[in-house]
């Protein structure tokens, strides 16, 4: 169970603090990073267009359900091919040649004309033909499996969307407090060397009149160095942190941040909204797993592959089912474009297809989806196990770096009272220099110590939020 020191007592009956950020806080710099985050980070551009494909996908699948309509327009010009031979005139000629003379025999004229033998060609010299085309499903089984697979895949992306939104702003929130604690890292280590200045000047002094030997100069000159050393490598980091904000929110990298301190008073808000959040209950590991494992966007994403498994088996299963459809095509054909009755004409047909034999593909194909909808379900579970500990990590973590405030500010207090002393033990030559640097390499790290702590703190708030799901007010899970 999650102490957090005794002030979970008073931030629970304490009054709320006013939800509206002033400026200079650490609050509203972070509502605007995370804004600007939340508008341009290059990630979330590339997880929306990748809903934007599935919703159309989505779409595609239902437009299956209405009728198509096609213009098709054919002109063709053929030269050669096949031809039949029919000798109509070499058998009916010499029929009509003995009724013409059984005619003239009895006194009347010849009635009979004579016929040529027929050629016909299997190739037009020039066709054409313009229709229309309509078709529609009457029963297609395989229609409805199609657009619940479609649909369980937009949700899916949709929640994998929500779920990497959630994580751009823990990150963002995490990178600015690291960016914070860096910048005051290096206001203390400015101060710090200010103060081993002072004290190298004091030794000079002292050896030029003769009252110290020059080995304690060049003490308080290597001092100086490595106060300096430290606060370069400080700068650095900062510089760093600043990149990765920037990045996160596709700024250009060297792009100013919003300065804001990370001091007791801001350590003492976040602690009053966690129990807010919580309704004023001491975080408890096995209700927060719950809750997790509820309200985790991953997991909805998955829940939707698994119903996507499930449609696919279903569509596996309709390529054993008979298929009808209504096809019906009306337009006009010949060797040139017309609307007589010779070139008008009208189809329309009922067609029935059953697949009877694939060679044992269509098996196969359920037997795959049927291992898909498996795997997935072991991912589900898996993540579900992943998403309990990381809430169980998140609220240790929380627990440590709340139980090391306090003894981090004891530790600065107890470091700054000491150097203090030092310094007039110095001035009074009571001690000697390796103490007093001691005395400041103490006090530098006290502070330096509390800073990270006092950051650290708000860091692991920021992965305790995201572990059960992300900003919001988390509620009991139903039973």
């Amino acid at each position: 169970m999650l102490l957090l020191s005794s002030a979970w007592a008073g931030a629970a009956t304490a009054p709320p603090p006013t939800d509206a950020a002033t400026a200079g806080t650490v609050e509203a710099g972070l509502e605007q990073l995370v804004d600007d985050a939340l508008a341009a980070n290059l990630e979330l551009r590339a997880g929306q267009a990748t809903v934007a494909q599935r919703l159309a996908a989505l779409d595609q699948a239902r437009a299956l359900y209405l009728p198509a309509l096609d213009l098709a327009a054919r002109y063709s010009v053929a030269d050669g091919g096949r031809t039949i031979e029919l000798p109509v005139g070499d058998l009916l000629n010499p029929v009509y040649e003995t009724l013409d003379e059984l005619l003239v025999a009895s006194g009347r004229p010849p009635q009979f004309p004579r016929v040529r033998n027929e050629t016909v060609e299997f190739l037009r010299e020039q066709e054409q033909e313009t229709k229309l085309v309509v078709e529609q499903p009457v029963y297609e089984p395989r229609l409805g499996p199609a657009v619940d697979a479609s649909r369980e895949e937009l949700n899916r992306t949709s929640a994998n969307l929500e779920a990497l939104r959630t994580r751009v702003v823990r990150d963002v929130q995490q990178a600015y407090y690291q960016w914070l604690a860096g910048q005051q890292a290096v206001l203390v280590l400015e101060a710090t060397r200010e103060v081993a200045q002072a004290n190298l000047d004091a030794n000079e002094s002292l050896y030029r009149n003769g009252r110290v030997t020059r080995d304690l100069v060049y003490r308080a000159e290597a001092d100086v160095l490595e106060v300096e050393q430290q606060r370069i490598a400080a700068a650095s980091r900062v510089r760093i942190a600043q990149s990765y904000v920037n990045l996160l929110r596709n700024a250009p990298l060297g792009t100013t941040l919003p300065t804001a301190d990370i001091d007791g008073a801001t350590v003492e808000r976040y602690r009053e909204r966690l129990v807010r959040r919580l309704a004023g209950r001491t975080p408890d590991t096995s209700l927060l797993q719950e809750i997790a494992t509820g309200r985790r966007a991953e997991l909805r994403g998955l829940d939707a592959a698994v119903a996507g498994g499930e449609a696919r088996q279903d569509l596996a299963r309709a390529a054993f089912q008979p298929r009808v459809a209504f096809g019906a095509e009306a337009g006009v054909q010949g060797e040139e474009y017309g609307f007589g009755e010779d070139e008008r004409y009208v189809l329309a047909s009922v067609i029935l297809r059953w697949n009877l034999f694939r060679g044992g593909a269509d098996r196969a194909a359920l037997r795959e989806a049927r291992a898909y909808t498996d795997e997935v379900r072991a991912a589900r579970e898996l993540a579900a196990q992943q998403v309990r500990l990381e809430v169980q990590q998140a609220v240790e973590n929380l627990e440590v770096a709340d139980a090391s405030l306090e003894t981090a500010l004891k530790r600065t207090e107890a470091a700054d009272g000491a150097f203090r002393i030092a310094s007039r033990k110095r001035d009074l030559g009571q001690i000697n220099q390796a103490e007093f640097i001691d005395a400041r390499r103490a006090m530098t790290d006290a502070r330096l110590n509390l800073n990270r702590v006092r950051a650290e703190f708000l860091a692991r708030v920021a992965e305790l939020e995201y572990a059960i799901g992300g900003p919001g007010s988390p509620q009991e899970p139903t039973s």
